[in-house]
């Protein structure tokens, strides 16, 4: 759906020539983007405002282009079961979004050369219960989602027993560790939580903390992103984005349905200024080296690099729609972090409504170039391929 679209099915017609002038007034007090940048930055904004009055997002989105953040506004309301509207500074549930922390923690023990991306599971976890998952899955493979891990018993009512006798990593890794692996390791990718739990078991084992502590103290605080945590969606904090999930036909909050904590696959908090902290940490090489970096965000099968999602290429795909980053999806969750490295952009969606409610709005720019073309889109920034 085009900007038009949006517009012309929610009447929005006044709040356009609004999001016109915000965004305008935003770009020029954040550098100085090129006149048909801050449009397309108006359109955006009118399209998640036609989208909020639709009933369909509600979230904060952010765009950075260049290390100067462009465009950061909220969207609809906090809680749909009451009147507070969302603001910039509302944390939201990252959902597996935050993979991306585990696997800045595992980059950070291969930099320190505690292991290498080679390392079997079984070197470092040396009692691990299955011993063809030990001894045959690699840190490369779990980060690539290849190793066969498989998914974890967390999710949905039925697991609601798991949800409540858990209350470390080790007791979620005890979830699967019986397991072989599904597949034979790196012959195809399969997407899944299981693996990011071994990896954050890891990372306890090799730092000697635990997973929260360590990504606390390695993660979020040389990032500066203060506003990042494991909060507990059953405390009922005014600072949080709730989502709902359906429960026997009636809406009930998320809680009802995953974890109420964020754990090594995900499920953290944060606000989306202190995301795009995180992405300017990992491309300043505070968090991880540059070299490592580079390394992890190259695609290595399908949609993914070393833990990062690296994709948007291919036949026929404009270079600058290469990306790198993470997104995240659950019941009342929809979050997406990514940055183009061509573009010099990075654009942050975060949703409390189900996936897939933020792609439509994180996709937006890049799918409004690409169907002006890419010629016009190259003249009009001032880039190449």
């Amino acid at each position: 759906m085009n900007v038009r679209t949006a517009l012309r099915h929610t009447g929005l017609g006044l709040a356009a020539c609004l999001a016109m002038a915000a965004a305008r007034a935003v770009a020029a007090s954040h550098g100085t983007p090129t006149a048909g940048y801050t449009a397309d930055l108006a359109q955006l904004d009118g399209f998640a405002l036609g989208l909020t009055e639709a009933d369909r997002f509600s979230g904060v989105v952010l765009v950075a282009r260049n290390g100067h953040v462009l465009l950061e506004k909220a969207y609809g309301k906090r809680d749909a079961e009451r009147s507070d509207p969302v603001t910039v500074d509302t944390r939201f549930n990252l959902a597996s979004a935050g993979k991306m922390f585990t696997s800045v923690a595992i980059l950070q023990q291969i930099a320190a050369g505690r292991i290498s991306l080679d390392t079997h599971v079984g070197e470092v976890l040396k009692d691990y219960p299955n011993r063809r998952f030990a001894d045959s899955v690699t840190v490369r493979e779990l980060l690539t989602h290849t190793g066969g891990a498989g998914d974890i018993p967390l999710f949905g009512v039925k697991h609601a027993a798991n949800r409540a006798r858990v209350h470390s990593v080790a007791d979620m890794l005890a979830l699967g560790d019986h397991r072989p692996p599904a597949f034979e390791p790196g012959t195809k990718l399969v997407y899944g939580n299981f693996g990011y739990v071994v990896l954050g078991r890891m990372v306890e084992v090799l730092s000697g903390e635990s997973y929260e502590t360590y990504v606390r103290r390695h993660v979020f605080k040389p990032a500066g992103m203060a506003h990042t945590g494991f909060a507990d969606c059953t405390t009922h904090d005014p600072g949080l984005a709730v989502g709902y999930s359906t429960v026997d036909g009636k809406r009930v909050p998320n809680c009802a349905t995953q974890p109420t904590h964020g754990f090594p696959a995900g499920g953290e908090v944060s606000t989306a200024r202190d995301m795009y902290r995180f992405v300017r940490a990992l491309q300043s090489g505070k968090l991880v080296p540059h070299a490592l970096f580079a390394e992890a965000t190259r695609t290595y099968r399908k949609f993914m690099g070393l833990g990062f999602f690296a994709t948007g290429y291919g036949l026929g795909v404009p270079r600058r729609d290469f990306r790198w980053g993470h997104g995240g999806g659950s019941d009342g969750v929809c979050t997406d972090v990514r940055t183009y490295p061509l573009t010099g952009e990075t654009i942050i969606v975060l949703s409390n409504r189900t996936s897939p409610a933020c792609y439509p709005v994180s996709n937006f720019l890049h799918q409004q170039y690409n169907q002006r073309g890419h010629r016009h889109f190259s003249l009009r920034h001032g880039l190449e391929g």
